[in-house]
């Protein structure tokens, strides 16, 4: 089973975000504005040694894949911004291609919603509009594509590049597009495309007729769909109300391994979060998990890896996230819990 984690390339400058939100912006500056909302409450979240680090140097790339095979973390799934070819945050995932001695398997995981002000893909105050087209469209997305599924570190499924699509039901005629991507895949001697649909929010059933397997996009989809009525209705308030939504770590773990939704025979692969905590992107007004610490995180990574529930995929367990500092999502070392959250990934594996 090959553990991978969702990979951020939100760590350097582009001319939109000086734009949009001020001269310098990386994702440094929404992790650098958490502040504690409660007791305990671990804000802001610091990387080990103050490693504010740039994903334009090269060095911090092979540093980040030495760390993850080191913990038996096998590849990144580096999220992927296409605009009708427009591309933003390219270039980390770009030199990931280019300099093959970086030594781990990746994927793409094409992330295709709307870029808001608000950070939560829906279309309110729109940065960069998601914009999808035709066969020309879809041919010039695939041969952006075609570099990256023929390297050799790209993950592969029986000879299918894996690619993770966010909300494959936004598409207008995915399954016509994802036909179309798999017959040129056989073109260009692959065996087709290994096509992953995320379930979240804005995808809450298997969309695809071409679809090859399912990820539940956690800890979205379990606090979504699968928390009790009170707890629902409790989340609801919080949201009209602007006040921070909180859950306990314990509680959304033990609704996640609760699961046995199918998807009409689908494979399912195994998801996992390490915590979620987006305060430093919205304050007050955040989604908050309490009560993360490793130890638990080791725990309930263990009893998900021996899951029995129907349709369970035996080749991938995804992990969000890597790197995502602003919402809490972090395996890479912190000041806090140092290496902690990899030592439970390979403790595990």
């Amino acid at each position: 089973m090959k553990a991978m984690a969702l990979y951020l390339p939100a760590f350097h400058r582009i001319p939109e975000n000086d734009r949009w939100w001020g001269e310098g912006f990386t994702e440094w500056e929404n992790t650098k504005k958490g502040r504690p909302l409660y007791k305990g409450h671990n804000q802001p979240l610091i990387p080990s040694h103050n490693n504010y680090y740039d994903l334009t140097d090269v060095n911090t790339l092979k540093w980040q894949a030495a760390i993850a095979r080191k913990y038996h973390i096998s590849g990144f799934i580096l999220y992927h911004y296409w605009f009708n070819g427009k591309r933003l945050l390219e270039k980390p995932v770009e030199l990931f291609l280019e300099h093959k001695e970086i030594d781990i398997e990746f994927c793409l995981c094409w992330a295709n919603e709307s870029w808001a002000r608000t950070w939560d893909g829906k279309d309110t105050e729109i940065l960069m509009k998601q914009v999808y087209g035709e066969e020309e469209e879809w041919e010039r997305h695939f041969q952006y594509y075609l570099p990256f599924f023929l390297d050799r570190r790209y993950v592969k499924n029986s000879g299918r590049p894996v690619l993770f699509i966010y909300s494959l039901g936004k598409i207008k005629r995915y399954d016509d597009m994802v036909q179309y991507w798999n017959r040129r895949a056989v073109e260009e001697g692959l065996n087709g495309i290994y096509l992953v649909e995320m379930i979240n929010t804005f995808n809450p059933k298997k969309m695809g007729v071409h679809t090859s397997a399912v990820c539940e996009f956690e800890p979205h989809s379990t606090c979504r769909n699968s928390v009790a009525a009170p707890v629902k209705l409790k989340r609801v308030i919080c949201k009209k109300a602007g006040l921070t939504d909180y859950l306990d770590y314990d509680y959304v773990w033990e609704r996640l391994l609760r699961k046995n939704t199918t998807y009409g025979g689908c494979p399912v692969i195994r998801s996992a979060f390490v915590n979620f905590d987006n305060s430093p992107r919205k304050g007050r007004k955040s989604f908050v998990i309490k009560g993360a610490t490793p130890r638990k995180f080791s725990h309930y990574l263990h009893l998900l890896m021996r899951s029995g529930r129907k349709n369970l995929s035996p080749d991938y367990l995804v992990i969000n996230a890597w790197n995502e500092w602003g919402e809490g999502a972090v395996l890479e070392p912190t000041e806090h819990d140092k290496f902690g959250y990899l030592e439970a990934v390979r403790n595990n594996l």
